[in-house]
């Protein structure tokens, strides 16, 4: 069994979605998704699913701050995988991770590995 953590995919452009799973996937970490909705993502979250997430912003008119709203509450670590900066998010959300778009694989893991170090020194604490 894999000691990384399940990490949540919210991303509404199908291929981008299945290249990231694929890519985490292969590099050994379970995902939870991929999902292109707020409420599908919620639901994920609510079943404690989700250990780590990565969120697309903008999903087919709406956005996923919601979502992001949830785990910042719960502690989950994330970080939005967008076309955004930090000033385009209400301010709660500045100091958070961004990956900027496209992503390579390389960006994605090393986000996905420094949110599963801060996951874990969440748990130690």
């Amino acid at each position: 069994m894999s000691d990384r953590p399940h990490v949540l995919v919210v991303e509404d452009e199908w291929l981008i979605a299945e290249d990231v799973a694929s890519d985490l996937l292969a590099a050994g970490y379970p995902v939870v998704g991929p999902v292109s909705s707020v409420a599908a993502a919620l639901q994920l979250v609510e079943a404690d699913k989700v250990e780590v997430a990565l969120l697309d912003i903008q999903l087919n008119g709406e956005t996923s701050l919601p979502v992001a709203e949830v785990l910042l509450a719960r502690g989950t670590p994330f970080a939005f995988v967008t076309g955004f900066g930090e000033r385009d998010v209400p301010v709660p959300f500045r100091n958070c991770k961004f990956v900027a778009k496209p992503a390579s694989e390389a960006a994605i893991l090393t986000t996905v590995a420094d949110l599963a170090s801060l996951r874990a020194a969440k748990k130690r604490s």
